[in-house]
This record gives C-alpha cells, structure tokens and sequence, in this order.
C-alpha cells in the first residue's frame, strides 16, 4: 500500500495529470499540424480557459469540475491502455470481469488526483514544440515543457494512440512514465493478494480521495 502511493510516485503522477490542463498561449495549432498535437493543445486550452474564468466557483463546488472534466479531458483518454500497461504482465491473470473493474478503479484513481491537481492551479503554463513525426504507424509523441509557477521547467511527452481517434494512453515527466510508474507496484499488490488484492487497495484508495 505505502509503495503504491509513495511520495515520488505521487509527484510524477501529480504532475503529469495536472499537464494535461495547464495551457500557457505558446503554441498556436495550425491545419498542417499533427492531428494528435492539435487534439492536446485544443482541449488544454478549453480546460485553461475555464479555470481562469470559472476559479472561484471551482473552489465551491467540486462537483461542478469533475463535471468540465468528464467533458473536456475524459474522451481524450485511453483509460484501457493506460491499465493494462500500468497492471504489465499481470492483465491476462484478470477475468474480463477484473479487467474492467481494474480499468474502472484506476480512472477513479487518475481522475481523482488530477482533478485536486486543478484545485491548486496557480499560473503554470505549458510550451509546446513542434510537431515531430515518429516512425511507429497509428501512434504519435507529442512535447512540451511544463512551466512551474515557483520556477523551474519539467519536460512532459504525451503518447497517443490513434486508434478509433487519438487518444493520449501515457504521459512521460522528466522521462518517468506516469503508467509504468505503477506497475511495480501494481505487481507486488498482485503478488501479495493476487488481482482482487489490487483491487482492494485501489477501491480504498479511491474511498479515502472521494
């Protein structure tokens, strides 16, 4: 349980999620560029745009931003991929049952630490580069470099998959990956308790950030 959510892990997944919405105006999408990367900058800066104008309701009402988030950000995930890299070897000892438990606990999870990400927004910003093709059909990397408000920037990479449309199934801070960051811990859950001990701890998990 303390490996799952420990400090460092915490960090890299608190601000890989909390990218996904903080858009500074440096980057300007154009008709040539890469659909994946223009997908990325326009929903950030729908998000950017409602919380600067929507601040002080956001801070009374949660309910209220969990609703902007299921709109603007939860399509543009693959909340599938993102389990089943993050559970690693692990997926195919899970019924399909547990699959989509396991797929539904970890959204919980992600949702749940990115929106109290946003909670905190306090003038970071993103640049985005340009696009740069990739040689893997059907899959595209799209860079920035996270701004924070004390100083100091973070690279982040996004990866999409464009499948049924591009959707981002990883978020790389500082060359961490946010989804293989779990599966360490996710294996030793699994070794511990099998996949319903992994289900355990995220389902407390999630009680306990509700």
């Amino acid at each position: 349980m303390n490996q799952l959510f420990n400090l460092s892990m915490s960090q890299t997944i608190k601000h890989g999620v909390a990218c996904l919405a903080l858009l500074g105006a440096s980057f300007v999408a154009s008709a040539e560029e890469h659909p994946a990367q223009v997908m990325v900058v326009e929903s950030t800066t729908q998000m950017m745009d409602f919380l600067k104008t929507d601040a002080d309701k956001i801070k009374n009402d949660p309910e209220y931003l969990a609703a902007k988030v299921d709109e603007l950000v939860v399509p543009h995930l693959d909340f599938k991929r993102m389990t089943r890299l993050a559970v690693g070897k692990n997926w195919k000892k899970a019924s399909k049952d547990q699959q989509q438990e396991l797929v539904s606990e970890f959204k919980n999870l992600l949702l749940n630490t990115y929106t109290n990400a946003l909670t905190e927004y306090s003038g970071e910003t993103i640049e985005f580069e340009p696009y740069r093709p990739i040689e893997k059909e059907g899959f595209a990397v799209v860079r920035s470099t996270f701004n924070q408000a004390g100083g100091g920037a973070v690279p982040v990479i996004y990866k999409l998959r464009g499948k049924g449309g591009w959707k981002i199934y990883d978020i790389e801070v500082n060359s961490v990956s946010l989804v293989t960051s779990y599966r360490t811990a996710f294996g030793t859950e699994v070794s511990n308790g099998g996949i319903d001990g992994l289900l355990g701890t995220l389902k407390k998990k999630n009680s306990e950030t509700e």
